[in-house]
């Protein structure tokens, strides 16, 4: 074998090697994607199998929320931008205050001023006429709870609660999180909701595109036990 024979073999040769190392590697860099759809929340931890997953980089008022649902496995069925409270999330949501309550908590019912037959959680259909409110006056018995009444006749201040029906288009639809309801703790924070989003930061709730509103109310249902958990990152 000559020389010239002996180097283009050599180079032959390593060539093949770093080929194979880096299609080895390649192998491993894409096992991340192969294990996209593992879920970033403690599985053993939730109730049920649908989870709405919001996070947002500390301070933030905008991030993202999943939804993720579980069949045979885990698996995302939706992401998107969504809006949070405009001081950010945290664990020191209460009222007055704009932050979006950080933890895990249930979604069990819904409402909105459009009717919506493909809810599937309960939802309550207000408008103006309904005079449905949700209750922020803290020296209510009411404090964070749905109500309805006739503005002179609502037995709390009516300067401190939100009626619902003209609140527009925020709460076209929306879902209620469960936050500081059971017990409900004067002060704590109130009305926090997945509603309609506005194109800009929200009081502490959190906020989507109508159309992933309609998705949410249309697949979260009470036997799959949803919970939505919103976490700053």
């Amino acid at each position: 074998m000559s020389n010239s024979d002996f180097r283009n073999k050599a180079s032959w040769l390593i060539a093949t090697v770093v080929v194979v190392i880096l299609a080895v590697t390649g192998i491993f860099l894409l096992l991340p994607g192969l294990t996209a759809d593992e879920p970033p929340f403690d599985a053993d931890a939730v109730p049920g199998t649908q989870v709405v997953w919001v996070t947002a980089k500390r301070g933030a008022d905008h991030g993202t929320l999943e939804l993720w649902q579980r069949g045979s496995r885990w698996k995302r069925t939706l992401s998107t931008p969504a809006w949070v409270g405009k001081e950010g999330i945290s664990k020191q949501a209460r009222e007055g205050s704009s932050f979006t309550p950080e933890g895990t908590f249930a979604v069990s019912e819904a409402f909105g001023r459009m009717s919506d037959t493909r809810a599937r959680l309960p939802y309550l259909p207000v408008d103006p006429s309904n005079t449905w409110w949700w209750v922020s006056d803290t020296a209510s018995p009411l404090y964070n709870q749905k109500y309805q009444c006739a503005d002179s006749e609502c037995p709390f201040d009516t300067e401190a609660a939100e009626n619902l029906g003209e609140t527009d288009p925020q709460y076209n639809y929306a879902l209620v999180i469960d936050y500081n309801r059971t017990p409900v703790v004067a002060g704590q924070g109130s009305a926090f909701f997945v509603h309609v989003a506005v194109d800009k930061p929200t009081a502490g709730c959190v906020s989507v595109s109508e159309d992933v509103m309609r998705t949410l109310l249309a697949t979260l249902e009470p036997s799959r036990k949803p919970v939505i958990g919103m976490y700053a990152t």
